[in-house]
């Protein structure tokens, strides 16, 4: 690895260590052995703190592309495709907790960095399937992937239908903000199998599926190190409660949200999944 590149992961990863409990070792062994640069795009629009994107081009100016590739900041090709804030990437990854021999969904290859991750963490790549909606970004993406030396299965498809001829899967792994999550990637999780996924801006889903056909888990935080400024949890309790539901129940922050999917529907709890507040 060039001395540069060597000394951006180490900055990366120690921004990312700044916002949260250091990394455990396979996640930060990953993050090594598969460089954010091989999959972001030569053109691109960078994010920074204040939400607001800017152009970055490797071929006139070089040194702001590289900057904004190991800043972590979440980067958009021409495409649409989307290289994630390296911290949320991160933080996903570590509620996801894979481990080798893993069979995994994901949902959302965009550019494959994290698909790669994922490969990585399992130790095969065949064990990894990852949904993308649009046929141009997968095909960008497999490119990318092949470079890096990792083959998952790619299927261009619904991901909300996750790839049910491939399941059953240990963890599921959801790219994408949701807002609901569809009953389909529960139905293809074994029992105490795991899926995360993002959910609004902020914050992040960690379910454990039952034996019962059903999954629960709570909400937490995420590292983005681009946080857009105002009240960190409107966003969250508007799309689960709406604001007056949440203010009735004395605004509670997302640590102390649950969500529990079943065959009927989602249902929304505080503290405890008993207490089902929407």
């Amino acid at each position: 690895m060039l001395p540069h590149i060597a000394w951006r992961l180490n900055t990366m990863i120690a921004a990312i260590n700044d916002h949260r409990p250091p990394l455990t070792r396979p996640i930060e062994q990953a993050l090594r052995g598969v460089p954010r640069h091989w999959f972001v795009p030569p053109v691109g629009e960078a994010f920074g703190d204040d939400g607001c994107g800017a152009p970055i081009d490797r071929d006139t100016d070089p040194p702001a592309w590289w900057d904004a590739v190991y800043a972590g900041r979440p980067i958009v090709a021409p495409d649409g495709s989307a290289c994630p804030a390296a911290g949320a990437v991160a933080d996903l990854l570590e509620l996801l907790g894979p481990v080798p021999g893993q069979k995994v969904l994901e949902v959302g290859t965009g550019t494959g960095w994290t698909t790669a991750l994922l490969c990585r963490l399992v130790g095969q790549s065949g064990s990894v399937t990852s949904v993308e909606q649009d046929a141009a970004v997968a095909e960008r993406a497999a490119k990318n992937l092949a470079a890096a030396g990792a083959l998952p299965h790619l299927v261009v498809g619904d991901g909300a239908a996750g790839c049910p001829e491939r399941a059953p899967y240990d963890r599921v792994h959801v790219t994408d903000a949701v807002r609901a999550v569809p009953y389909s990637w529960v139905e293809q999780a074994r029992p105490d199998a795991v899926i995360v996924c993002g959910f609004g801006g902020e914050h992040a889903l960690r379910l454990l599926v039952m034996a019962d056909g059903t999954a629960s888990g709570r909400f937490s935080g995420l590292t983005t190190m681009t946080r857009p400024q105002g009240e960190p949890w409107i966003t969250l309790a508007t799309a689960l409660l709406g604001p007056g539901t949440w203010r009735t129940w004395g605004k509670p922050g997302p640590e102390r949200l649950g969500l529990t999917v079943t065959p009927e529907g989602q249902r929304v709890w505080l503290d405890h999944p008993e207490q089902v507040i929407a």
